[in-house]
C-alpha cells in the first residue's frame, strides 16, 4: 500500500463500529466513524474518503438512501455496503445504484480488508489505464529515425540506460524528439508494462504545478472541491516524464528534490506521506548549468536529475538523417492520407537538406504533411516547398551541408557563417544596429566590431 487510504465507517452498532475502526487502523488505514448518515455528512464535507463502508439498515436515513445521495453528489466515490443475510435483495439493489461490493453480516474483518485492497487496486489500475489511453491517443509508436553517428551513439546510450532505474535528463532544442527518447527509454525497460505519464511543466500555471505533480486533498485551496491524484501516483510502477523541467518554480523545486531523494511526497494540503515507485525522466529545452549559475535552478536538484544526461542534436547538425526522415514520414503520411504512395524529387530533397530547420524534426514532419495535403499527385517537388525553405538562400543565412565532404576548413566556414548572420540581422532590422544586436543576442559594440571585420557597411552604421 503506497498511501494511507482514508476509510469512513457508517454504522449504528457501536461495538461493531469500534472493532472495525481498531482493526482497520491496525491495517494501516486512516479511519473516521459515524453513527448514521447525518453524522457522516460533516465529515464528508471536510475530507475526501477513498472508501465509505456503510450499513444498509440504520434508524433515520437508511443506507440505500444514503448511497443514492452519495452517488448523486460524487459519482466516483467508492462505497462498500454491509447487510444482514435476510436483506441480500437490498444489497443487490445497492450494487445497481453503484456500490462497489457488499458484505454479509457477520463477517471477519479480514474479508473487509481484502475487499478494500481489491477496490484500491482497481482504482489505481483504472487511473493508469486512463493515463495510458490518453497518451496513446496522441502518440504513435516510439521510433527514433536516423543513421548519423550522433543518433547511433544516442540509441546505444538509450539501450544501456533503459536497463536501469537511474534518473535521466534529456536536453535538446524544441522539436528534436525529447518525448520520443523518453518513451523509448520506458518501452525498452522493465517498466514497459507500467504507465508512461508525461507532463509539460511549461504548460501548467505556476500555482498549479505542485498540485499536478503531487496531487491535493479536498479543501487544500480555493477550488479544490475533491481529492486529486497527482502525476507521481498515476505513474506508479512506470515512468514519469517531466518535460521542460527548467520551467519549474524554485519553491516547487524544493519539493521535487525531496521526492527524488526520499521516494515519498505529501499531497498539497495532506498530512500523510505517500510512497511511490517511479522512474523519472526529465527534459529541458536549454542547458540548465547557466540557470544554476544565475540562481534560477537548484544545483542539488540539477545533479539529482542529471544522473544520466542524454543530448539530442538539432536537425541542422545531422543533415545526413534528413533523407531517411523524409522517407519515414512520407510512408506514414501515405497511410494516414489514404494515398497509394508519396515521394519527393531529388531537387526538393536537396533544398530540404540545405534548410536550417529551426523547428527541427517536428517542423520537418509538419511541413511534409502540409506539402502532401496540398499535392494530389503524390510526387512532392520544389514548387510544393513553402516560402520559408525556398527563400532560405536568399535570406543571407548560410546553410551548411556536410554530406559528401571529406574535409572542411572550419575557420573559413565559421567566418562565412558569422558574416552571413551579421548581414541577415542588419538587413532584417533595416540597418538599425541596436535592434540587430538584440536579434543576435550580443552587445552593439560587439556587433560593430564584427561588422567592421566581416562586412562593408556605410560609415553611418559604424557610430
Amino acid at each position: 500500500m503506497t498511501a494511507r487510504a482514508r476509510i469512513l465507517i457508517v454504522d449504528d452498532e457501536r461495538i461493531k463500529r469500534s472493532i472495525l475502526e481498531d482493526e482497520l487502523k491496525a491495517g494501516g488505514y486512516e479511519v473516521a466513524i459515524a453513527e448514521n448518515p447525518l453524522q457522516a455528512e460533516p465529515k464528508m464535507a471536510k475530507a475526501t474518503f477513498d472508501v465509505i463502508v456503510t450499513d444498509l439498515r440504520m434508524p433515520g436515513q437508511d443506507g440505500l438512501s444514503f448511497l443514492r445521495q452519495v452517488k448523486q453528489r460524487q459519482p466516483d466515490q467508492q462505497v462498500i455496503v454491509m447487510t444482514a443475510y435476510g436483506t441480500v435483495e437490498t444489497a443487490v439493489e445497492a450494487m445497481k445504484l453503484g456500490a462497489f461490493d457488499y458484505l454479509l453480516k457477520p463477517f471477519a474483518t479480514e474479508e473487509l480488508l481484502l475487499k478494500i485492497d481489491r477496490l484500491l487496486q482497481y482504482r489505481r489500475l483504472a487511473s493508469e489505464n486512463e493515463a495510458l489511453r490518453q497518451q496513446l491517443a496522441v502518440q504513435g509508436p516510439s521510433r527514433i529515425v536516423g543513421q548519423s553517428e550522433s543518433i547511433r551513439q544516442l540509441l546505444a546510450r538509450i539501450h544501456m540506460v533503459a536497463a536501469t532505474d537511474s534518473t535521466v535528463l534529456i536536453d535538446g532544442e524544441s522539436g528534436t524528439g525529447k518525448e520520443l527518447v523518453a518513451r523509448m527509454l520506458h518501452e525498452t525497460s522493465h517498466r514497459s508494462q507500467g504507465p508512461f505519464v508525461a507532463v509539460s511543466c511549461a504548460a501548467l500555471p505556476k500555482e498549479l504545478i505542485e498540485s499536478e505533480l503531487f496531487g491535493h486533498e479536498s479543501g487544500a485551496f480555493t477550488g479544490a472541491s475533491r481529492q486529486r491524484i497527482g502525476r507521481f501516483e498515476l505513474a506508479h510502477g512506470g515512468t514519469l516524464f517531466l518535460d521542460e523541467v527548467d520551467d519549474i518554480p524554485m519553491e516547487v523545486q524544493v519539493k521535487l528534490l525531496r521526492a527524488l531523494q526520499e521516494r515519498t511526497f505529501d499531497r498539497v494540503g495532506g498530512e500523510g506521506t505517500v510512497q511511490f515507485n517511479v522512474r523519472v525522466v526529465a527534459a529541458t529545452k536549454r542547458p540548465i548549468a547557466p540557470l544554476v549559475e544565475e540562481g534560477r535552478f537548484r544545483e542539488d536538484l540539477y545533479y539529482r536529475l542529471a544522473v544520466v544526461p542524454l543530448h539530442i542534436p538539432p536537425l541542422r547538425e545531422r543533415r545526413e538523417d534528413i533523407r531517411c526522415l523524409v522517407e519515414f514520414f512520407l510512408q506514414r503520411l501515405a497511410t494516414r492520407l489514404n494515398r497509394e504512395s508519396l515521394s519527393v524529387t531529388p531537387e526538393a530533397l536537396r533544398k530540404l537538406q540545405e534548410y536550417s530547420w529551426p523547428g527541427n524534426v517536428r517542423q520537418l514532419e509538419h511541413m511534409l504533411e502540409q506539402m502532401a495535403a496540398l499535392n494530389p499527385g503524390g510526387i512532392l517537388d520544389v514548387p510544393d516547398l513553402p516560402p520559408t525553405v525556398l527563400s532560405c538562400q536568399q535570406s543571407g543565412i548560410v546553410s551548411l551541408s556536410l554530406e559528401g565532404r571529406s574535409r572542411v576548413d572550419l575557420s573559413k566556414v565559421m567566418e562565412e557563417t558569422e558574416a552571413s548572420l551579421l548581414q541577415w540581422a542588419i538587413q532584417k532590422c533595416g540597418g538599425n544596429l541596436n535592434q540587430a544586436a538584440a536579434v543576435l543576442g550580443i552587445a552593439r559594440s560587439t556587433l560593430q566590431y564584427k561588422a567592421a571585420k566581416h562586412l562593408e557597411l556605410p560609415k553611418e552604421h559604424m557610430s
